[in-house]
């Protein structure tokens, strides 16, 4: 499945090559300013952010360091998983501010 809307990503369960699940998909990262009003222009996305710390961050805390998967980690987007390269040790936290 090749996802045209972000909200397809939102709540994916992520599993790394290995096996092991890395959460599911909360929050998604693009470069560039934030918007504040829906667009219909594509934009890229850049990082995942996955777990119950993807969840915190999603709701503004930015406390809790979420585990990021960078966007080019992405094997395979199925309709009910997203698959990732290595291990699910492979992803770091974000540190916080």
């Amino acid at each position: 499945m090749t996802p045209r809307r972000l909200t397809q990503l939102q709540d994916l369960p992520v599993v790394a090559e290995d096996g092991r699940r890395l959460g599911r998909v909360f929050e998604m990262r693009s470069p560039g300013a934030a918007e504040t009003e829906p667009t219909r222009d594509a934009r890229l996305v850049d990082c995942l952010l996955c777990g119950r710390r993807g969840l915190f961050e999603r709701l503004g805390w930015k406390q809790p360091h979420p585990r990021a998967v960078p966007w080019s980690a992405v094997i395979e987007v199925g309709e009910r998983q997203l698959r990732v390269r290595g291990r699910a040790d492979d992803y770091e936290t974000l540190e916080g501010p």
